[in-house]
C-alpha cells in the first residue's frame, strides 16, 4: 500500500489520505484505487477544495507509464517519491528527476527514454 500526503508548503498544512494500492494520473487527474482523488492545474493539486503544492509518497514505490494499453518498463523502487510543480522526483532531496506533465498536451514526459505517455502509475513494489 502507498502512504500519500498532500502538503501546502506555505502553511505547512499536510493532509494524509488512506493508504492506496495504486495511484494513476491521467493528464492532470489523479485517481486513487480508480476513484478521482485530485486535479492538477497551474502548479497546484486541488483536493477537497484545498490547494497543495506537493504530493509525497513516503514508502517504497515503483512507477510505470501507460498509453492505450501499452505499458512502459517499471522504474524504481523509489523511497520517497514526490510530485512537485508538475514533475515527479525521487530521493530524500528530490534529486532524481523522473518525469514531467506537459500541461498543454496532458502527456507525461519520461526523462529516462524521452517518451511521452498519457498516464503515470505508482504502486507498491509488492503490488506491481
Amino acid at each position: 500500500m502507498l502512504n500519500i500526503y498532500f502538503e501546502n508548503v506555505l502553511t505547512h498544512e499536510r493532509k494524509r489520505i488512506e493508504p492506496l494500492a495504486t495511484v494513476r494520473i491521467v493528464g492532470g487527474s489523479m485517481y486513487g484505487d480508480q476513484a478521482l482523488l485530485a486535479e492538477y492545474d497551474a502548479g497546484l493539486w486541488r483536493l477537497d477544495e484545498q490547494h497543495y503544492f506537493l504530493v509525497g509518497i513516503e514508502c517504497p514505490t515503483v512507477i510505470h507509464f501507460e498509453n492505450a494499453g501499452i505499458r512502459s518498463e517499471t522504474h524504481g523502487p523509489y523511497n520517497p517519491a514526490w510530485l512537485v510543480d508538475g514533475a515527479v522526483r525521487a530521493g530524500e532531496s528530490q534529486g532524481t528527476a523522473l518525469a514531467r506533465l506537459e500541461e498543454s498536451s496532458g502527456a507525461w514526459h519520461c526523462y529516462a527514454d524521452q517518451t511521452f505517455w498519457s498516464a503515470i502509475v505508482f504502486q507498491s513494489p509488492a503490488d506491481a
